[in-house]
């Protein structure tokens, strides 16, 4: 299972100064850049950048959407992101169980 990340922002620069806040450094990206996605293939780990870009709404003019297995785009907004995050995890944790239950 892989979740994309998608942020969008119509702000010049603004993902970019996201970015390099969130990782720490600075990044290779152009400051005209709308749209960026990350595809995570272990699921938990698209849940700190989801949970930053959320808390940090007020910092920044961020849109976050995440998609999972190729499937619809879900808008996350400071509403539902602890729901979206709880069903990334009960996915992440459904499919972990299935890969280890003892064959019989």
């Amino acid at each position: 299972m892989s979740i994309a990340v998608s942020l969008c922002s119509e702000q010049r620069g603004e993902i970019r100064k996201f970015l390099e806040r969130y990782y720490d450094k600075q990044i290779t990206l152009d400051e005209d850049v709308e749209h960026w996605i990350y595809v995570y293939h272990k699921p938990v780990d698209a849940i700190d950048i989801i949970s930053i870009a959320v808390d940090n709404r007020d910092k920044y003019d961020i849109s976050v959407c995440v998609q999972i297995d190729a499937e619809d785009l879900y808008p996350v907004t400071f509403e539902n992101h602890n729901d979206v995050i709880k069903g990334i995890l009960y996915l992440y944790y459904e499919e972990y169980n299935k890969v280890i239950e003892p064959a019989y």
